[in-house]
Parts: structure tokens; C-alpha cells; sequence
């Protein structure tokens, strides 16, 4: 990053997988940075303001306004019912937010995150921030947050919307069904026949991403968060359970949905190869610039945290 200005950034959502990262990355680089925490305490002995996203008082933020807000959170919801709830709670606290950014004379840049599942599966196509809507999977009932947001840029506000791939890690989806289940029981699954295409980004090189919008980004933009070309599933599995010493299992599709459902079926086959015609991002130095040293990163960063728990925020 070449910025010298340091800001001050308020960070929603900064005790989960990505924002603990985020703020990580900021802090190292000299940026003020407080955060919004609902359950979960964040290390550190940063500024945290006590609150939730649908209730708190955004005018507690007026007599140290921040440069930026980073927008981290979600209110999670496990099954059907809870995520369409939790998708309407969402939009309206979405627009609780932009009513009060409407009251500054001078607002601060809200980052947004969402997705890439809001453009549904792609098959082969590449697809960049022009891409289409067609939300699937969680993103059916989350991106209702998301939708007020899309409203206004370009407009009346000052907001941008962040949708990061894969974000590959030391917790998170990778954990879960990857990284835990093969030291159960020594396989790696691989999720229907395999050819699904998966964007992949180190969950280093995506807080880098977001700290480079937050600081030096432009309203009004859409950012689709690239690090690695994309590559089969069947490749993804392949090279987890080469560097982990594990066999194969093929599930198929309707095991899948008898053992997930129709949800977690959707987001762990649809196929998407994620691409940015934004200069901030398509030219960024990442860390992790191909799939395989991503992946490689990411078993070491689950080995070296092997009892760390994420908060959701």
C-alpha cells in the first residue's frame, strides 16, 4: 500500500473470520482502527464499542467520526426460516445506517461485503462487477442487506460493495469441510463430479484488499476481490488432500442433498471464475497469486490455530 495518511476506520463485524484479519492488517499499517463487537471481544485493547447492528445508536459516532466504515457484518441465520428473517432484519439494518450517513454534512466511505455468490452459477464464464444478480444458495435471503446499499451508489452516498470469492484460511468453510473432516477420517470430499469452478483468495490477500479500498478506494464502485485463476473443485480437492496425506471421496449430488440440503448443496457446487475490471484490485501484489501456495497457506495457517474459534460479530 502506498498511502501515508493514516485514518481512522471503524470495522462492523470485527470479531469474525475476515475482520479479525482486516483489523490485523490495518493496525500493522498504522491506521486508527475501532470496532463494533456484539459477543465476541476482539485482541488487541482496541476502541470497541459494545452494540448490534440492527439497534446501535449511529449517532454515538459523531463526536469521532471515522474516515471509513468497514462493513463486516452479518446476522447469521442456520436454517431456512432464520435466514429469511435474518435477510429482512439486514436491509433494515442497512437503511437505520444510510438514514443516519444521510444526516452528516460530510459521511464517511462505507465498505459494504457481500459475495460472489450473488451471481449464482456461471458454469465456465468468467464473470467481472458488470456480472448479473442471480443470487443462490445463502445469498438468496442475504443479499436483501446488501440491496439498500446497491440503491444509493452512485447517488446520494458515499458507499462501495466488496464481494470477496472463496476466502481460504485457518477457519471458516475450509475448516469445516475440509481441513477437520480429513483428520477424522483421513478423506477429503469433493462435492459432486468436480468440475465447478472455484476463485480462490488467501484470507491475507482479501484483508489487504478491503484495507486498500478502505484507504485509497472510490465510492460509488463495486470490487470483486481476485487473487488466484480459477480452478476445478477436482483440482482444489486434489491438491488438500495431496499436502494432507488423504484420500478421496466422492459425494455425490444426491447425498449431498439428503445430507446438507438444498443450500449448502448450492454453495459448495455452483461454478464462478471471479475477475475485476477495477485498477485498485486487478493490479494489486498479492501474497498468494495462485491457487495451490493459497491452499498450502491456508492447511498451515488450520495447523498452526487448531482449537481457534471465529465469532460471527
Amino acid at each position: 500500500m502506498s498511502v501515508t495518511k493514516k485514518k481512522h476506520l471503524f470495522v462492523l463485524g470485527g470479531s469474525g473470520f475476515i475482520g479479525r484479519a482486516v483489523i490485523s492488517l490495518l493496525r500493522s499499517r498504522g491506521h486508527r482502527v475501532s470496532v463494533l463487537v456484539r459477543r465476541f471481544a476482539v485482541p488487541g485493547g482496541m476502541e470497541e464499542l459494545k452494540g448490534d447492528i440492527r439497534t446501535f445508536d449511529w449517532r454515538m459516532l459523531e463526536k469521532d467520526l471515522p474516515d471509513a466504515i468497514i462493513h463486516l457484518a452479518r446476522i447469521p441465520g442456520r436454517r431456512k426460516l432464520a435466514r429469511w428473517i435474518a435477510g429482512h432484519q439486514g436491509r433494515r439494518a442497512s437503511n437505520r445506517l444510510l438514514r443516519w450517513l444521510r444526516t452528516l454534512d460530510d459521511p464517511p466511505h462505507l465498505i459494504f461485503t457481500s459475495g460472489t455468490l450473488v451471481y449464482g452459477d456461471c458454469g465456465k464464464t468468467t464473470v467481472d462487477e458488470t456480472g448479473p444478480l442471480r443470487p443462490i444458495a445463502f445469498q438468496r435471503d442475504y443479499i436483501r442487506a446488501e440491496y439498500p446499499i446497491l440503491d444509493v451508489m452512485g447517488k446520494s452516498l458515499p458507499v462501495s460493495v466488496v464481494r470477496p470469492p472463496w476466502v481460504i484460511g485457518g477457519g471458516s468453510w475450509f475448516r469445516q469441510f475440509y481441513f477437520d473432516h480429513a483428520a477424522r477420517d483421513g478423506t477429503v470430499m469433493q462435492f459432486g463430479n468436480g468440475d465447478n469452478l472455484m476463485s480462490l483468495i488467501h484470507l491475507d490477500d482479501c484483508a489487504a484488499q478491503i484495507g486498500e479500498i478502505a484507504t485509497l478506494g472510490e465510492p460509488g464502485r463495486i470490487y470483486n476481490l481476485c487473487a488466484c485463476a480459477p480452478i476445478t473443485q477436482r483440482q482444489f480437492v486434489e491438491e488438500v488432500a495431496g499436502r494432507l496425506n488423504a484420500g478421496i471421496r466422492v459425494l455425490s449430488i444426491n447425498e449431498m442433498r439428503r445430507k446438507y440440503g438444498r443450500t449448502v448443496l448450492e454453495a459448495l457446487t455452483f461454478s464462478l471464475g471471479v475477475a475485476s475490471r477495477e485498477p485498485l484490485i486487478r493490479d494489486f501484489s498479492n501474497r498468494w497469486s495462485d491457487a495451490n501456495t493459497a491452499i498450502r497457506a491456508a492447511i498451515s495457517d488450520c495447523r498452526d490455530n487448531p482449537a481457534y474459534n471465529f465469532g460471527s460479530y
